[in-house]
């Protein structure tokens, strides 16, 4: 039965890939597909199938759809982060929904599809004994759709891999999240991933395949997901040698190279440049009593437009050039802490080149960053806090000017308060300025702040202030005053095998500037910008059968112009157990979206869903 189950699952993961077809726009952001821990500067092994996160849109922001820009795809919510490890199990999930959306106003405005809209999606994870001393992971996500707002393919495989591992090896073939330092290696890549423990003390891992945004741009045409990066094959390697308890020394390689027939052509210089890239680095991480220090050096070779290789005499060699051919550079990184007793001290320095890039690490560059943070427990019941930290580019003078960024931060944090043991309040403040050496940029903020925690019960209110001067010592007009008020609630209620969570919360944020101070004559009226927010959100769910879900939000302002803004949403989920099992839930939504601006025109949405999930197999005990 369990040769059957395998030879079944290995079967699903071609069979998946064929039944795709070809459609619109791709997720050029980081890959969809969810990842597997490969060992490195880490020093740690095993499973971990949580996916990147993708960047939440800014709720306050005014949205736009652009049809030639791609748009990123929801992430599965199929997870098997909960499953036990080293016990045979499987765990299959099969979600069908079908929506419908109504916009109104300025349909382009929206990032919804408007009209029927269907989602189907399969999942399977099995995790089971293969040999003697080895086990065999595999899993694969499999959707179709016809909303585009939810994934711009119409049929995607969204994750696959096949794992085998035991206590001193693993290989993964498909997607691996491979870790090797924070300067070298630390990204998705599709491929093959291998790591081998020798002896006690040393440990061996490689990596070739390819980083690409999803499986579908792997063979499908760009006219079919414009928008897509580079296919780049990408190649690694590390060898770490453990050097005494929680101590280790580590050797990185790393490699990627753009394939330009991946993507149509384009003039050289034009984004995006295909590079070429190499690294070397040498990682370290050391613990000796109370101190630990985790330090790393690279240097990289790179080629940052290889669709050119004429040479530019008369560029500058000190910052990356598109037709300069390979450049190479260093970075670095040092970070200590060490505690003894009630004090606690912590340091990090950064320093990255203006040419040195790490593609498979997705660094910066043109960066050196100090910062110092101490703690103190002054008391039982007060604990006193301090950082700084400064930051400035043009490492090479390479750039018009430099930038400086100088950041010192204080704060206090009471618990067990007098009037209400179990209360805590925190205040502080913040400075930070920011100059630029050729006296272009000359600015600072000062934000005094305090915050009061109230516990009761099993809720917990929140009080807080934040007062904000901005000065603009360049541009007068950009100088103004915030003060920041919030408040919320949030409990955890137990009500005879209810279970009750309401969720308030409320924040304004007040701003008083003069905007026509840099006018001649200058006008000093003073003028006042507001930002509101406000959400409610209650969660229900009685012993059997129901789960109620209900959530409001509302974000507005006030604009000195006049303009503004104001954006209520509504949101209402009700989650039948079929059966009362919780495998298999039938759950309609509703959804509506208000959009109302002062000088452009509205828009609303309003969304009906209906979704079956059914889940199966069995979960290690």
């Amino acid at each position: 039965m369990r040769i059957a189950k395998f030879v079944f699952c290995m079967s699903l993961l071609p069979a998946v890939v064929a039944g795709q077809s070809s459609s619109s726009s791709s997720n050029s952001g980081s890959p969809s597909a969810g990842a597997q821990s490969q060992t490195g500067g880490s020093g740690n092994t095993g499973l971990q199938t949580g996916d990147i996160n993708q960047a939440t849109q800014n709720p306050l922001g005014n949205p736009t759809q652009n049809p030639n820009v791609e748009q990123k795809p929801q992430q599965p919510t199929f997870t098997v982060a909960n499953t036990t490890a080293g016990q045979d199990q499987i765990l299959g999930e099969v979600r069908l929904m079908s929506g419908y959306s109504e916009i109104g106003g300025d349909q382009t405005r929206s990032f919804h599809t408007p009209g029927a809209n269907d989602l189907a999606e399969i999942n399977y994870f099995q995790d089971m004994r293969f040999l003697v001393t080895q086990r065999l992971q595999v899993l694969s996500s499999f959707r179709a759709t016809d909303d585009q707002s939810i994934d711009p393919e119409h049929a995607s495989l969204q994750k696959a891999y096949i794992r085998l591992y035991g206590p001193k090896d693993e290989v993964i073939v498909g997607d691996a999240l491979v870790n090797y330092s924070r300067l070298s290696f630390n990204q998705n890549i599709k491929g093959l991933s291998t790591t081998f423990k020798i002896g006690d003390n040393w440990k061996i891992s490689d990596v070739a395949g390819v980083f690409i945004d999803r499986w579908g741009s792997l063979y499908k045409p760009y006219s079919a997901l414009p928008g897509r990066p580079y296919l780049s094959f990408i190649a690694g390697a590390r060898i770490e040698r453990k050097l005494f308890r929680d101590s280790f020394l580590g050797f990185n390689f790393s490699s990627s190279n753009d394939q330009l027939d991946s993507l149509p052509p384009a003039d050289v210089g034009v984004a995006p440049q295909p590079a070429r890239n190499r690294v070397g680095s040498i990682d370290s991480k050391l613990t000796i009593r109370r101190l630990r220090i985790d330090s790393e050096f690279a240097y990289a070779f790179t080629d940052f437009d290889i669709r050119s290789a004429a040479g530019c005499p008369g560029c500058d060699s000190r910052s990356p050039q598109p037709q300069l051919g390979t450049q190479s550079d260093w970075g670095g990184r040092l970070e200590a802490s060490w505690r003894y007793k009630r004090l606690n001290l912590r340091e990090s320095y950064v320093r990255y080149q203006p040419n040195f890039a790490s593609i498979n690490a997705r660094q910066i560059s043109d960066l050196q960053d100090f910062s110092f943070r101490a703690s103190y427990d002054i008391t039982d019941w007060l604990l006193a806090d301090g950082t700084i930290r400064r930051s400035n580019n043009d490492l090479k003078r390479q750039l018009p000017f430099e930038t400086t960024f100088w950041g010192p931060e204080l704060h206090f944090v009471l618990h067990d308060l007098s009037f209400y043991r179990r209360g805590t309040l925190e205040f502080g403040y913040r400075y930070r300025n920011i100059q630029g050496s050729d006296g272009s940029v000359d600015q600072y903020v000062r934000l005094p702040y305090a915050e009061l925690g109230i516990p009761l019960g099993t809720a917990a209110l929140t009080f807080g202030y934040e007062r904000q001067n901005e000065t603009d010592k360049v541009n007068p007009a950009s100088t103004n005053d915030n003060n920041r008020f919030y408040t919320g609630v949030r409990g955890v209620f137990d009500l005879g095998g209810w279970h009750v969570n309401p969720n308030l919360r409320f924040e304004l944020n007040r701003e008083a500037h003069r905007p026509n101070s840099g006018n001649t004559p200058p006008d000093l009226t003073l003028f006042y910008d507001s930002n509101r927010l406000g959400i409610a959100g209650l969660f229900i769910e009685p012993p059997k059968w129901f789960i109620l879900e209900l959530a409001y939000r509302d974000t507005s302002a006030t604009i000195f112009g006049p303009s503004g803004y104001r954006r209520p949403s509504y949101r209402a989920a009700l989650t039948y157990k079929i059966l009362n099992d919780e495998n298999k839930k039938f759950i309609f939504a509703f959804e509506r979206n208000n959009n109302i601006y002062f000088t452009s025109p509205n828009f609303d949405e309003r969304i009906w869903s209906g979704t079956l999930v059914y889940r199966f197999g069995k979960r290690g005990q």
